[in-house]
């Protein structure tokens, strides 16, 4: 940048001795004799112009013309060399917006100075249309770029603590495609060392507009992946939390023996009880760790319950089109809520990753509702939602 600086000042001076050499020329007074070629007084760029030397066309001065253009040449030259200098970055490639503490505007250049992330051999199948169409492969590459998390760090979550697992991640691309990730899968789970902007694949700088795609390696298919990243924006699910108050009042909330399910797509809504569960298939987790922020270590337990994605499937959400800005919202009485993005539930090949638990070390769940969200893959309890009333879908 300074280099593009010091030839744009050189550039200006450079067109100012143009402009007065000009204007010298035509003041000059070759019909004096021992005078030619000698500037008349007031002799420089400001002497007076000797109106005989002037050449008009229909009016118009050419000399002035003429150093005008000159002007104009040296102005687009020095704003070629300050947009090709090294280093030099003009407008935003990605922006980071809504619940953060720093929105962030940054070009490539601006990635590849922050921690690099390398993921090699990734493989990327088309999305199926049909559930019965062949896999089709379309590339093994390796990349390399920076963590979604990592971005998402610099920034700041505006939301901490209990308020979260509620949080969710849009990212959109120049084409207008948007996909979501929950909090949970970037911070919690594993799938967060595998959700990457990259700049380089194989070693190469990608083509693409912006140069920026977004990849991650434990999705089944390549559905959400995003060849121009343009903006990524957090956002928190619209639910009042007042788990905080409810603890500072010693207030106990009696859970509802009914969970009501909502699909914000096709309006329809089902009532689930402990007797629905019961008849679906269930699957054990065993060694869950349930530590969270507030409480701290609570234990080592067994669970059983059927997955998220069975709930959703037998309850009539249409999943078939694997729409992956679709996401899912559990929430209690008291509000509090953690997001799951569709990735995650129908796309990872961590499996079934999410269940809805009715049963624990072996017995039936009691103190906190018939039954609970628990998520294996995560680090924390964070998403696993206590007394649930409401799963909603977006």
């Amino acid at each position: 940048m300074k280099n593009a600086c010091l030839f744009w000042k050189k550039a200006w001076r450079v067109g100012r001795i143009r402009s007065c050499a000009c204007r010298d020329a035509e003041n000059t007074d070759d019909d004096q004799p021992g005078k030619a070629g000698r500037p008349m007084s007031g002799a420089g760029c400001i002497g007076q112009r000797n109106s005989d030397k002037t050449v008009n066309v229909r009016g118009i001065d050419m000399n002035r013309l003429s150093t005008r253009w000159s002007m104009v040449g040296v102005f687009f030259l020095g704003a070629f060399i300050m947009l090709s200098a090294p280093g030099v970055s003009f407008g935003a490639v990605i922006s980071v917006s809504g619940e953060v503490k720093q929105p962030l505007k940054l070009s490539s250049e601006d990635l590849k100075k922050m921690p690099p992330f390398s993921i090699n051999n990734i493989t990327l199948l088309e999305e199926k249309k049909k559930s019965t169409d062949p896999e089709k492969l379309m590339m093994v590459a390796s990349y390399k770029g920076v963590l979604l998390r990592d971005l998402l760090e610099k920034a700041g979550m505006k939301n901490v603590r209990k308020f979260e697992p509620g949080v969710f991640i849009r990212v959109r691309g120049t084409d207008n495609k948007e996909v979501v990730f929950s909090f949970g899968e970037i911070f919690y789970s594993g799938i967060g060392r595998s959700v990457l902007l990259g700049y380089e694949r194989d070693g190469k700088a990608i083509d693409s507009h912006g140069g920026i795609e977004l990849v991650i390696s434990t999705d089944v298919r390549s559905g959400r992946r995003i060849t121009d990243v343009r903006e990524i924006l957090v956002e928190r699910a619209d639910i009042k939390l007042e788990a905080y108050l409810d603890k500072e009042k010693k207030v106990v909330r009696p859970h509802s023996p009914i969970i009501t399910l909502i699909d914000g797509q096709s309006a329809v809504q089902r009532k689930i009880t402990l007797d629905t569960l019961k008849i679906l298939p269930a699957l054990h987790f065993d060694d869950a760790v349930m530590t969270g922020d507030c409480e701290g270590f609570r234990g080592v337990y067994f669970f059983e319950g059927p997955t998220l994605r069975t709930v959703l499937e037998s309850n009539g959400v249409n999943v078939s089109g694997k729409d992956y800005r679709r996401y899912v919202v559990i929430s209690s009485s008291d509000g509090f809520c953690a997001a799951y993005s569709f990735g995650e539930i129908f796309n990872s090949r961590l499996g079934d990753n999410i269940i809805i638990a009715w049963k624990k070390n072996g017995e039936l769940i009691t103190e906190d509702g018939f039954a609970r969200s628990v998520v294996r893959e995560d680090s924390t309890g964070g998403r696993s939602v206590r007394r649930i009333s409401r799963i909603e879908i977006y």
